[in-house]
C-alpha cells in the first residue's frame, strides 16, 4: 500500500531484500544487512533533518558539504566510503533544478533544490510499485538518472513542437520582429541546456566506467545505456540550434525578397516616368525659337507621346515578366 509522509519530514523508503518489499520508515538508519537498502529524500523544508543524518554518518567533510549544497554543474566525486553525484533535472518551463546525490554502502541520499518537485513523487511511486528497483544503491541511482533522461527526452519533443510552430509563423508573419527575438531567446536557452546535458552525459559515462563499489556489474550495464539517452538529447539540441539559425536566415531572406520587390517596383515606375520627364523638361525650356510650342495640337501630341512611351515601356516590362505575370503565364493559369 502506498503511503506518504508529511512535507516537514523527509521521505525514507526501506527495501528488504529477503521479502523483496519496500516500505516507508520513520527514522534514518543504516540497514544491518548488506542486501537491504535505504533511500532518503531531502527537500529544502526538511534540510534540518539532513544535518542530523550527516552528523550520524562517518563521511568525508567534502562529501558532507557537497550533499548539503548544490554544484553549479553536473559532476561526480569519489571518496573512500561514499560517492557524490550532482545532476540537473529539467522542468516544464525548461529551467533546471539541481539535485545532489550521495551513495553509501547500502543507502542513497538525494537532496533537491526546490520543494514539491513532481519528479521525486514519480520516483517514490515507482519504488513503491517496483521494490526491486531499490535492490542496490547502483540500481537506485540508475532509476533516478533514468527518470532524469526521460524528462530531457520529453523536453526535446516539446521544444521540437515549439520550434516547428515558430518556423510556421515565419511564413504567416514574415516581417514580425518578435520572431527574431524568439529565435535569439531560444538559442540562448538551448545553448545553456546543451552545456548541462553534455556535462551530465560525461558524468554518466564516468559512472558506467568507474570501479565504484556501489555500482555492481548489473547496475553498471544499465547505467552505460543512459549515456545514449543523453547523447540523443545533445544531438537534438545541436539540431535545434541549426534549425533556429535557418529560421532566422529564412526570415531575413523573406524580408530581403520583399524589399527587393519594393525597390524593383519603384525602379520600374521611375523608368516609365523618365521619358515623360525628359519630354516635359525639353518643352518646358523658355527658348523663343521652339516651333512645336506654336502648333495647335502640340500639347495634345506631347501628351500622346508621353503616355504612349510610358504604356509601351510598361507592356515591355510585362512581356519580360519583370512586372506582373507574362501573358503566356496568364493563359496557362486559365
Amino acid at each position: 500500500m502506498k503511503t506518504t509522509r508529511s512535507k516537514d519530514e523527509p521521505d525514507l523508503l526501506y527495501y528488504c531484500n529477503k521479502n523483496h518489499t519496500s516500505e516507508i520508515v520513520n527514522e534514518f538508519f543504516i540497514p544491518e544487512k548488506n542486501d537491504d537498502t535505504l533511500w532518503v529524500h531531502i527537500t529544502p523544508s526538511t534540510k534540518d533533518e539532513l544535518k542530523k543524518i550527516i552528523e550520524s554518518l562517518n563521511i568525508h567533510t567534502l562529501a558532507a558539504e557537497a550533499i548539503a549544497s548544490f554544484s553549479d554543474s553536473p559532476r561526480m566525486d569519489v571518496y573512500s566510503y561514499h560517492t557524490y553525484i550532482s545532476t540537473f533535472i529539467i522542468k516544464e518551463d525548461y529551467s533546471n533544478v539541481r539535485i545532489s546525490i550521495l551513495l553509501g554502502d547500502n543507502y542513497v541520499i538525494t537532496h533537491e533544490e526546490e520543494n514539491d518537485l513532481q519528479f521525486f513523487s514519480t520516483i517514490l511511486e515507482d519504488f513503491q510499485d517496483h521494490p526491486q528497483h531499490m535492490s542496490s544503491p547502483g540500481h537506485i541511482l540508475y532509476h533516478i538518472l533514468d527518470h532524469v533522461s526521460q524528462y530531457y527526452l520529453q523536453a526535446v519533443d516539446a521544444i521540437a513542437d515549439e520550434i516547428q510552430e515558430l518556423e510556421k509563423s515565419v511564413f504567416k508573419y514574415p516581417f514580425a520582429n518578435e520572431i527574431g527575438h524568439e529565435v535569439y531567446n531560444w538559442k540562448g536557452k538551448i545553448h545553456n541546456l546543451r552545456q548541462i546535458v553534455e556535462a551530465q552525459e560525461s558524468v554518466i559515462n564516468d559512472i558506467g566506467e568507474s570501479d565504484s563499489k556501489y555500482i555492481n556489474e548489473d547496475s553498471a550495464i544499465y547505467l552505460k545505456t543512459l549515456g545514449k539517452n543523453f547523447e540523443r538529447v545533445v544531438s537534438a539540441f545541436d539540431t535545434f540550434i541549426e534549425t533556429l539559425t535557418g529560421i532566422f536566415d529564412l526570415q531575413m531572406s523573406l524580408k530581403s525578397d520583399h524589399m527587393n520587390s519594393i525597390m524593383k517596383t519603384l525602379t520600374l515606375v521611375s523608368v516609365i516616368f523618365i521619358p515623360m520627364t525628359f519630354i516635359a523638361g525639353l518643352y518646358g525650356m523658355n527658348f523663343e525659337n521652339m516651333p512645336e510650342l506654336t502648333w495647335n495640337f502640340g500639347y495634345g501630341l506631347a501628351l500622346v507621346v508621353m503616355f504612349g512611351i510610358g504604356i509601351s515601356i510598361a507592356l515591355f516590362f510585362r512581356s519580360k515578366g519583370w512586372w506582373g505575370k507574362r501573358p503566356s503565364q496568364d493563359k496557362r493559369n486559365k
